[in-house]
């Protein structure tokens, strides 16, 4: 598998593009829609919003240098929409959100682990 990609606007409106480390895995889930999500209109009729399922991927990542730790962690501040792409040079995989905290650890002297959990916007 070559290299995994995101891209997003950087807070000046920039595109941006990284390519992420070869060393991670990764987990693919397809998230129905929530029961919940429908309301009562002021007649008194149900409202729900229909829609499709929604990808969900979470990147493991082991043992990154500090630079790359510092590369994702720059993402995540940008507070963006991030363009997965699965394959770098390939098609865009989908739009979606950082999730989860930055949760990035040191295991080893300059060696970081963590993760990114991304939902389709």
């Amino acid at each position: 598998m070559a290299n995994a990609r995101l891209e997003w606007l950087d807070p000046a409106g920039n595109r941006q593009s990284y390519a992420l480390p070869v060393n991670f895995t990764w987990d693919y889930q397809e998230l129905a829609q929530d029961e919940t999500d429908r309301e009562r209109a002021l007649d008194g009729t149900m409202r729900s919003y229909l829609r499709g399922l929604k990808q969900r991927w979470g990147l493991q990542f082991q043992f990154i240098s500090t630079a790359q730790k510092e590369a994702l962690a720059a993402i995540k501040c940008a507070q963006a929409d991030i363009d997965f792409y699965r394959e770098g040079s390939g098609a865009k995989t989908f739009t979606g959100v950082w999730t989860n905290d930055l949760d990035f650890r040191e295991v080893a002297p300059g060696l970081w682990s963590g993760s990114m959990i991304l939902e389709e916007v």
